[in-house]
């Protein structure tokens, strides 16, 4: 089998087919109309339930990871195809459960179906099978339109537009034009040690933003709930608001040993707690800062220590280690 690449179908856009549009039922049909796809060093294997992306859950991210465990021995790579909106978050995810990865795995989709004019599929399927059969990246990265990126500082910026996705606080891995061009001094080093995937996530998580104005008897009903984890989504370096019934708020779930996770809302940056007088305070309740982490990342992370029965304490120090290359 050298240089065969396992193309893994989740569902999405990519591999919609007919008219109305709807699932491929298998590798020939969604190449069927494109033979130059039909000599590629692929085998293929489908989902048992495609989703659409917005589906998308811990329990096939669980269930991905295990069908690369199984078959990581037999292939070079592997390529995934997935739905947009959750790419990101999947790839992350998969960043984690996959430990000391030595091949590499690739995540791509489209905005547009294969099957239609214009689309921007055939393109990113190429790509990235070509990357994964010809490319020894010890990653799982996301090829999307001319850009290779780490999976998990990859985040979506666009609905529509061909160059759909972005990794804001990262340079790119590669770059795709008539040549591909990979930033090897990007990539991640190869692991010493075997392969091995961790087959536990914990999604008793809760994501706040906060806002101006908001209320905090709302949020108060947090506490009485089986919530294990939160990501608090702030302002800028990581800013919140300083008011006494918002910071007694945050010393409940210090109390009750529920870790918090301090992510910005900007795009770019980074959340820097003591910078500014309205972050000062997040220090002495033991708010974690997911420093310039995207917030698919920090979400998946958590999902990931929790899912280790990991203490208080040990996700807190955890929680500040890079893992896989998501903190800078």
């Amino acid at each position: 089998m050298k240089n065969r690449i396992l193309l893994i179908n989740t569902g999405g856009t990519i591999g919609m087919i007919g008219e109305p549009l709807q699932p491929s039922k298998d590798w020939k049909e969604i190449t069927k109309n494109h033979p130059i796809l039909w000599d590629f060093p692929v085998d293929y294997y489908q989902m048992e339930n495609l989703v659409d992306s917005s589906d998308m859950n811990p329990d096939i991210w669980l269930e991905i990871a295990k069908i690369l465990k199984k078959e990581y021995e037999n292939y070079d790579g592997f390529v995934i195809l997935h739905g947009t909106d959750t790419m990101s978050y999947t790839a992350s995810a998969l960043s984690f459960l996959c430990k000391n990865l030595s091949k590499p795995i690739i995540l791509t989709g489209s905005q547009v179906p294969l099957a239609k004019p214009r689309s921007d599929a055939l393109q990113n399927l190429i790509t990235a099978i070509q990357i994964a059969s010809q490319y020894k990246i010890p990653e799982v990265c996301i090829l999307f339109r001319d850009n290779l990126l780490r999976g998990n500082r990859s985040k979506k910026i666009d609905a529509t537009n061909y160059f759909g996705f972005s990794s804001p606080n990262y340079p790119v891995l590669g770059e795709i034009g008539a040549e591909i061009k990979i930033s090897w001094d990007k990539i991640l080093s190869f692991p010493k040690e075997k392969f091995q995937v961790e087959e536990n996530l914990c999604s008793d998580i809760i994501v706040l933003e906060i806002f101006p104005g908001m209320n905090i008897e709302f949020y108060n009903t947090i506490l009485n709930s089986s919530i294990k984890g939160i990501i608090l989504k702030t302002f800028g370096n990581g800013n919140a608001p300083t008011s006494l019934c918002f910071l007694e708020f945050l010393k409940e779930l210090q109390k009750k040993k529920i870790p918090v996770i301090n992510v910005t809302q900007c795009i770019r940056g980074s959340v820097e707690h003591g910078k500014y007088a309205a972050s000062h305070n997040l220090i002495s309740l033991a708010v974690i800062s997911s420093k310039d982490m995207t917030t698919e990342a920090s979400i998946t992370k958590l999902m990931y220590l929790l899912g280790k029965n990991y203490s208080y304490e040990d996700i807190q120090e955890a929680f500040q280690k890079n893992l896989a290359g998501e903190i800078s």
